[in-house]
């Protein structure tokens, strides 16, 4: 039904001699998405970079890109990001050509000389939209807390398995699956007397509970109980609350010890974990020109969804912002 409806649009556009085609043949199907990135992931807020995605199908030498220049760093950022509106810092293009461009065609330094490029569809309007995520947090497995045994992502030494789906403790905005520094006190995690059974379970009897609240030291902000939080006593200000000590004993485990430093800490340490980028990209109501002709697609789902951008798995370091506790 769809390409007989297609066709008779097409009869009845051409006939009509206003320059408007519609075309349904332009298929990228099956084919991963690529990307040439950012020299650097990191940066300020207010950093320019450039995001070129796209998709070569070597058996008809075809091409399908899309270009964007931002200030997000949409590879380390969860989030929605919508109405890149396509004009001279965002663009769309195919290109047909006359030999299979290859599989690094598009990242290189110089503009390739060969092959050469036989046909170009270029965007006029549109926009693109995407949703970026960490596929550590947003797989089946990991919503299900049903990662391999092996797979600690913060490398706190407990399993993302053992961190539930979507706790976040100290409400940092980096769940305790990706948290290095679980209850946000500036003792990393894997300092906080952790202890795994044999079974691979946590042992609330043999982890480190300080102050015997029923809550680990590793969830804890206040270890002590004594009334003052743990990043708080940190006398030299160094965002290092182990080596403030008094008569041999770090003060944040010694109740005896109960001054707040001032003014207050509100600086986070850095965060390190393990990241699998996730960018989905979509692409409504394009428009694409060659000369005068003009190639409309807005409801052709392989073009309006034009796939999933997956990252390998790297680490990326992060200081959340900080959270009054």
């Amino acid at each position: 039904m769809k390409n007989i409806y297609c066709f008779l649009l097409l009869l009845a556009l051409v006939s009509c001699d206003d320059g408007e085609i519609i075309v349904e043949d332009l298929s990228f199907q099956g084919i991963d998405v690529e990307a040439c990135l950012p020299e650097t992931d990191t940066g300020t807020d207010t950093d320019s970079r450039t995001y070129l995605f796209y998709k070569v199908d070597n058996n008809s030498f075809e091409s399908l890109s899309v270009e964007l220049t931002t200030d997000i760093n949409l590879l380390d950022i969860d989030g929605s990001y919508t109405g890149f509106g396509i004009g001279n810092m965002n663009r769309v293009e195919y290109r047909k050509y006359n030999a299979a461009p290859g599989d690094d065609y598009f990242c290189s330094l110089l503009p390739p000389a060969t092959p050469t490029v036989i046909d170009a569809l270029i965007s006029r309007s549109g926009e693109v939209n995407l949703i970026a995520s960490n596929q550590n947090l947003t797989s089946t497995a990991a919503l299900n807390n049903d990662e391999e045994e092996g797979l600690d992502s913060d490398l706190d030494g407990i399993p993302n398995y053992l961190e539930p789906s979507g706790q976040d403790t100290d409400g940092d905005g980096l769940p305790d699956k990706i948290d290095a520094d679980d209850d946000g006190d500036n003792i990393p995690t894997i300092d906080e007397g952790v202890v795994l059974e044999n079974d691979g379970t946590i042992s609330l009897t043999q982890s480190r509970d300080t102050d015997g609240d029923g809550i680990p030291d590793y969830l804890d902000n206040d270890d002590d109980n004594d009334g003052v939080l743990t990043i708080q006593e940190d006398a030299n200000r160094d965002l290092d609350p182990i080596n403030d000590i008094t008569n041999g004993r770090p003060d944040y485990l010694n109740p005896e010890v109960a001054t707040a430093v001032s003014p207050a800490i509100d600086i986070f340490i850095p965060h390190s974990y393990q990241r699998i980028s996730v960018v989905e990209i979509e692409i409504p109501n394009l428009t694409l020109v060659r000369g005068e002709e003009t190639i409309v697609f807005d409801n052709f789902d392989q073009i309006r969804n034009f796939g999933t951008y997956i990252r390998p798995q790297r680490q990326v370091t992060v200081t959340p912002a900080f959270v009054e506790q």
